[in-house]
């Protein structure tokens, strides 16, 4: 495929993407490689990474000339970031079949007078929606730029060891002799991180359970929630069970473990992963159930809540995120945060721990409502994360703080958070 048919793919992706702003990039993208097979895999990674380098530079793309148009959008990313030249541009934009048509005289006129790159604000320089910014402050006022450069990275590709099925050490070696580059993660004991890329499905390690895809943030929450072989466990807040999936391995498949959500068709597939990684002690409710979870109060050992939240801290895996951002949205968020957690703390046993979770960057959406839940909930005690980590995880923690804030320039992580509280009496 020539370049010019790759820019031209590349806008036909974006234009979807920008037309349907309540469906994730990554279905997207799935669907539109899935409906083209014609395109092949070195063309695919071509348009992906052009596609998402687009999304990444939406705000400052939008600086340097405001434009909801994908075309336009492209043609400004190839000048102002990859700094191609007029005449460079005008030989991609050609009258040939699936290229570009030509640039127009308005959009020559566009190019020629883009803003100044030097006079580019502190927002649009790093990427971010320009509300963010106080909050981010808040989060990291000492590596505050730091943290927004580590957000228009692309993420690593880190897959969970599944420890029914095998072991990290076994994957590894298997992975070595495949001529797959991996290394363990630095933090999570069945974390493998993959150097590049690459399809799973048709892999036997994939195909037969053994591992799956999940960040090594992701991870240390599940194994944070310290879940037990024998316990009742709730993860409250499952989508797809990618939490539950690393919960039941530390399960061994005995005991309880309840998946719930508000839609039935991400439980499903929960279902299907728990099947094929040979998971058998589950079950799952809908949210909507209530004369069941009526029936659950101080049942459980356990309580996950991964709380619906901004997803700032997955920015650098889904860049498409920060541009459906916005202020009242994450107010929302929080009054919907506190709702969830007093709800689902209703569930957990005396001595029991109730975890609470999300993929943000935000005090607000995390310490603040932790602070704001343990004002008002006298019967629950703050379980330090340090002494949680080294029963669970291993002797070093990355921090001495209460609750833990997963940095992705320190950590090299999604943004997660994490926080471990126990009732420690009855609600009088």
């Amino acid at each position: 495929m020539k370049i010019s048919a790759r820019i031209q793919s590349t806008i036909d992706l974006l234009d979807i993407i920008l037309g349907s702003p309540e469906v994730p990039a990554d279905k997207i993208m799935a669907s539109f490689f899935r409906e083209r097979r014609f395109i092949g895999g070195g063309d695919r990674r071509a348009i992906a990474e052009l596609t998402y380098s687009v999304l990444r530079n939406y705000f400052k793309l939008n600086w340097f000339h405001k434009t909801d148009s994908a075309r336009l959008l492209v043609i400004v990313y190839l000048k102002a970031i990859e700094k191609k030249s007029l005449i460079s541009l005008e030989s991609l934009f050609v009258n040939e079949i699936f290229c570009p048509s030509p640039l127009t005289s308005a959009e020559i006129k566009i190019l020629n007078t883009l803003k100044p790159e030097e006079s580019v604000p502190i927002w649009a320089a790093y990427n971010v929606p320009e509300d963010i910014i106080p909050y981010l402050k808040e989060s990291f006022p000492n590596t505050f730029k730091d943290e927004l450069l580590a957000l228009n990275q692309q993420a690593p590709f880190d897959l969970r060891v599944n420890i029914l099925k095998n072991t990290t050490t076994a994957v590894l070696k298997q992975l070595e002799k495949d001529e797959i580059e991996a290394k363990r993660t630095p933090f999570s004991p069945i974390g493998i991180r993959l150097e590049k890329r690459r399809p799973l499905p048709d892999y036997p390690l994939w195909k037969d359970g053994s591992i799956e895809v999940q960040d090594e943030g992701s991870q240390l929450i599940a194994l944070l929630c310290k879940a037990e072989p024998g316990m009742s466990v709730l993860d409250y807040c499952a989508g797809a069970g990618g939490k539950s999936l690393a919960i039941a391995g530390c399960m061994q498949n005995k005991g309880r473990l309840v998946l719930s959500d508000i839609l039935e068709w991400r439980l499903k597939r929960a279902q299907e992963r728990l099947k094929r990684a040979g998971i058998h002690n589950y079950e799952y409710r809908l949210v909507t159930d209530k004369s069941w979870f009526k029936r659950q109060e101080m049942r459980f050992d356990r309580v996950l809540v991964d709380a619906p939240c901004s997803g700032t801290g997955t920015w650098r895996r889904n860049p498409d995120l920060k541009m459906k951002f916005t202020k009242q949205d994450l107010l929302e968020l929080v009054q919907k945060q506190q709702e969830i957690l007093n709800k689902a703390s209703k569930f957990v046993k005396p001595k029991g721990l109730l975890i609470y979770a999300t993929c943000s960057l935000l005090q607000i959406e995390n310490h603040q409502q932790i602070k704001n839940f343990l004002n008002n909930n006298p019967d629950f005690e703050l379980v330090p994360i340090e002494k949680i980590w080294k029963e669970t995880i291993s002797s070093s923690c990355p921090t001495q703080e209460d609750m833990l804030q997963l940095s992705t320039f320190l950590h090299q992580t999604d943004g997660f958070f994490v926080s471990v509280m126990m009732r420690t009496f009855l609600d009088s």
